[in-house]
């Protein structure tokens, strides 16, 4: 069963794989012989990659990662993960998180997040010209190999990850306080735990997604 669900997903990639070239390859005839538009292949590939990690990646990143922080801090909580004790190794199922009734207002809060994020990251990230841009400041201030990785890093990576810090604790510093006070019923300290892992992970999610929308333009740059 294993070798077969193995296969399964060889299959699959390669089958992905596939349908990705095949709509590359169709994408650029259509827009360079029906459009008055000249666009390059390289220019296609890279707005394909960034719509498809935006748009299907983002989902599906976003959602592994919940299940993650809800099982790292329920076990916190339980006295079974110690505060700055190394977490479970990825790769181990993660448990369900559990249905709660969310309010109005927090699925529409959900809803603007998914928006903004995807709309940042295509209007950050598709266009190969926001590329070569970022690949020359980058090349610019840095010194060699090694310092134009670090400073990649710190662009693309830690920069958006303390913005989205900041802005996940604006959204949560209200629940923050209604927790620290106790008074809550636990149906409601349960959804409001749950939106706290929710907004982190949501936050964790699209560093991830913008690092690998960068890395994707960066090797298209690099190589074709």
């Amino acid at each position: 069963m294993k070798l077969a669900r193995q296969l399964g997903i060889y299959l699959l990639g390669g089958a992905l794989v596939a349908v990705l070239l095949l709509a590359w390859i169709g994408l650029v005839y259509a827009v360079n012989v029906y459009t008055t538009a000249k666009v390059s292949a390289d220019a296609v590939l890279n707005m394909m990659l960034t719509g498809l990690l935006s748009v299907v990646g983002l989902p599906i990143v976003h959602r592994a990662l919940y299940r993650r922080f809800w099982a790292v801090s329920r076990k916190t909580a339980a006295g079974e993960l110690q505060p700055g004790a190394p977490v479970p190794v990825i790769g181990v199922a993660s448990p369900p998180v559990p249905r709660v009734r969310t309010t109005g207002r927090q699925r529409a809060g959900y809803s603007a997040l998914y928006a903004v994020g995807i709309a940042s990251l295509l209007a950050a990230y598709a266009p190969l010209g926001h590329h070569e841009a970022l690949n020359a400041f980058l090349v610019r201030f840095s010194a060699g190999r090694s310092s134009f990785s670090s400073l990649a890093a710190l662009v693309v990576v830690y920069v958006p990850m303390a913005v989205s810090l900041v802005l996940a604790m604006l959204l949560l510093r209200g629940d923050h306080k209604r927790l620290e006070a106790g008074t809550l019923p636990p149906d409601e300290t349960l959804r409001l735990q749950l939106r706290q892992d929710w907004i982190f992970s949501f936050m964790a999610a699209y560093v991830l997604i913008g690092f690998l929308a960068f890395l994707a333009g960066h090797m298209i740059l690099a190589f074709l």
